[in-house]
């Protein structure tokens, strides 16, 4: 069954599934409109997009990664039961929050990063990740007084840099988890923003290099800085 518009699929609907007072609606009906709608959202999903930045200068690999967008089911999955994990995408500094009342609170943090906190007695026993977005900085750390306690989160990402090395360093890692399975070439599209070839770029990579390896990496003249650069992936579903 082809691809349907919105205005197809609701014709669908009018035509098999229309009031059933002579009782002629069939499994097969039901079927035919459910998979007309399955196949016509069956395309590319937007999981990420961002901005990935491998060289900050002086022939430093210090790099920096703004996340705008995650779509949380496809990266690695915060372990909510343990707030303080330095793998966790989203790390806290300690889980005792004296005098706060048992019960979940949503926090948003600036750059658009919002979190439910649980507490039980006087301990935050879960940080949930609720939204990743807004140009927050892999690495940054931000302060927030949460019912009278002094909290710190740190901000891990998603996405990270290997560091400097041969062969690395105009690599990205994504994460991944097992219900989203990894990225490989076959199933993540890269879509990069356009650059200003007047720029003294020496060269310009976007592609899988690798399961869950990104290379994605706009060089400008020897040692020195290198462009920032927005990149969208999707995943072919």
């Amino acid at each position: 069954m082809i691809n349907q518009t919105q205005a197809g699929i609701q014709l669908l609907i009018d035509g098999r599934v229309a009031d059933n007072n002579s009782k002629n609606i069939s499994a097969s009906d039901v079927r035919e409109v459910l998979t007309s709608i399955n196949n016509s959202f069956n395309g590319p999903i937007m999981i990420y997009h961002g901005q990935l930045k491998a060289k900050n200068g002086n022939g430093s690999f210090d790099s920096t990664i703004k996340d705008y967008y995650v779509n949380l089911g496809y990266f690695k999955q915060q372990d909510s039961g343990d707030p303080t994990n330095v793998t966790n995408p989203v790390q806290l500094n300690t889980t005792g929050v004296p005098g706060a009342p048992d019960g979940s609170s949503t926090v948003t943090l600036l750059g658009g990063l919002s979190l439910r906190l649980t507490v039980a007695n006087n301990v935050i026993t879960l940080l949930e990740v609720l939204r990743i977005g807004g140009g927050i900085q892999v690495g940054s750390t931000t302060p927030y007084t949460f019912n009278g306690t002094a909290l710190t989160f740190t901000y891990n990402g998603v996405i990270t840099h290997p560091g400097n090395g041969v062969g690395v360093n105009s690599r990205f890692v994504l994460s991944s988890n097992v219900s989203g399975g990894s990225h490989t070439e076959d199933n993540t599209l890269i879509q990069a923003s356009s650059v200003d070839m007047n720029q003294d770029i020496s060269y310009n990579i976007n592609k899988m290099t690798t399961t869950n390896e990104l290379s994605s990496y706009l060089k400008g003249s020897v040692s020195n800085d290198a462009f920032d650069q927005n990149v969208t992936l999707w995943r072919v579903a």
